[in-house]
Formats: C-alpha cells, structure tokens, sequence
C-alpha cells in the first residue's frame, strides 16, 4: 500500500532536524519502510524541507540501504547523464 505525501507531510517534515530522521520518515512513509530505496522527482520547495537545501533538477534516487541520496541530471542536450551521489550524512 502507496502512501501519498501532500504538502503537510512536508512542512512536518521540516520542522524535524535531524536530515536522517526526516530521510527515514519519508521513506517509511512512500515505500513502507527505512531501508527501501525511493525515485523521482521533487520539487525546490520539497527538497528544502526534506533534505534543507536543493538539490537541484532532475531524478533523485534516496537509498536508506546505503544512505545514499542520488542525484541524476542530463547534459549534453538530454544525449548523457550526470550522477552525484550524496551520503546522508553531507547534506
């Protein structure tokens, strides 16, 4: 069972201020549970309250297996991809 995330889920989620826990929580509540890994995409105002700053465009991957945050872009006129991977941590 899919959990939807509004917006309240989101302004909750940045009144808590561990970026760990606000990771964990997320991901509990879009697949279930902390080690589950979750893509796609968010807006700037989302990723500000999950993570405390922008990440930037593109998909994201967020691993709570690895605590890994992802961050994949296209260059080169959408013909490559770009990666950063981001440990919870350094965010």
């Amino acid at each position: 069972m899919k959990l939807s995330i509004t917006a309240s889920d989101f302004t909750f989620l940045a009144r808590v201020t561990d970026v760990a826990a606000r990771l964990s929580l997320f991901l509990t509540g879009e697949v279930g549970s902390t080690f589950g890994t979750w893509k796609g995409r968010l807006s700037a105002a989302q990723q500000r309250a999950l993570f405390g700053k922008v990440i930037g465009k593109g998909l994201l991957y967020v691993d709570g297996n690895q605590l890994t945050v992802t961050h994949v872009w296209t260059v080169c006129f959408g013909s490559d991809f770009d990666q950063k991977v981001i440990e919870w941590g350094h965010l």
